[in-house]
């Protein structure tokens, strides 16, 4: 803010403050999304009438607070040199140019065009490096067992005081933390009882839902959980962080990564509820309800193809339907395939040649 209180010319003033704390880095679209509060705990002694999505919506209403815009450079606007443009772009538009404090005032335009993009250019290089760095420290940080994320059901987050801490922008120190098992043992109980009730009695994860839901003093509620869901025991059985190793990148923003992108930790970081080994069986039997929640025809055709078997439809009636497969004839249901039934046909041409 230094900087740029000395581009206003004698007799002017600044007529709004617009900033936030959020990173750069960040799509216009997501930006100022961070709530009061969070700024008068900061106690930033600069007055603020806003973010810049505060800025641009005043801009768009007509109510611009001002002439100009000054910052103390482009990179403060963004850090990805598209959302800067746009940000610069939209405001000429409005006839309202962006003055930068580290730029030189006045002189050719020509001059200053190039130092600003060769800045915006600089600024998405450094955006690239910061994300890097950030990827490579979450990466150590998974590895070394510390926590990502909310606790999962079960567990609790405790600091780990061998750790050191790393500094915290809202003041003091910011401890590293490990999890550890909920002081309600049923938590732990209900965990295991619903990977028991998936691998062993293959259920689906609104049956498991609703086991548990017949039974809440067994199976309590998590803080702010309303009910039993499938979608609760879903993102239950999926969570690798049970087998007591820690566990990240298993998201982004657009998707679920494979496995294969997933960072564990070196070794065990936290207690186990269940054993890796009942964790990959769950995951198979999981994989194989999805499969065979497929439709049943999708599934036989898939086993066809990969076994390079062709499927002749030798005759039908209204309620069956007669295949032939390599020189055998095998009656199916007309319509929509049973699960039973396109299990047995898979089994069958997974035999086959």
């Amino acid at each position: 803010m230094a900087e740029a209180s000395v581009l206003p010319e004698p007799g002017e003033q600044f007529s709004g403050y617009f900033w936030d704390v959020e990173s750069g880095m960040l799509g216009l679209d997501e930006r100022s999304q961070i709530g009061p509060e969070v700024y008068e705990r900061l106690q930033v002694p600069v007055p603020r009438d806003g973010g810049l999505n505060d800025l641009l919506e005043a801009v768009e209403r007509g109510e611009s607070p001002g002439e100009r815009v000054a910052c103390e450079r482009i990179s403060r606007v963004a850090r990805e040199m598209l959302a800067s443009l746009t940000v610069e772009h939209y405001l000429e538009s409005k006839s309202i140019p962006i003055l930068c404090a580290n730029e030189p005032q006045g002189g050719k335009t020509t001059g200053r065009l190039e130092l600003r993009r060769n800045a915006q250019v600089r600024a998405e290089i450094v955006r690239h490096e910061l994300v890097e760095q950030s990827m490579r420290g979450q990466r150590q940080h998974a590895a070394n067992g510390y926590r990502h994320g909310p606790p999962p059901y079960g567990y609790i987050a405790v600091p780990d005081p061998t750790a050191p801490p790393a500094a915290n922008r809202f003041g003091g120190d910011r401890p590293k933390h490990r999890l550890a098992l909920h002081t309600d043992q049923r938590r732990q109980a209900t965990v295991a009882r619903a990977f028991e009730l998936r691998r062993e009695k293959v259920l689906g994860d609104a049956e498991i839902g609703a086991a548990l839901a017949a039974d809440l003093l067994a199976h309590p509620l998590a803080e702010g959980q309303k009910m039993w869901c499938g979608r609760s025991v879903r993102r239950m059985l999926a969570n690798p962080k049970y087998t007591g190793y820690q566990v990240w990148n298993r998201r982004t923003r657009e998707r679920a990564n494979p496995i294969c992108e997933w960072i564990w930790s070196s070794r065990p970081a936290h207690p186990t509820v269940v054993t890796l080994e009942e964790w990959h069986a769950t995951q198979k039997v999981t994989e194989q309800i999805r499969e065979r929640r497929r439709s049943g025809w999708g599934r036989v055709q898939a086993a066809a193809d990969e076994r390079g078997v062709t499927l002749t439809r030798a005759r039908e009636s209204d309620e069956h339907v007669v295949l032939e497969v390599d020189g055998r004839q095998i009656v199916v249901p007309r319509g929509q395939l049973p699960p039973a039934a396109a299990d047995e046909l898979v089994d069958f041409l997974q035999a086959s040649r």
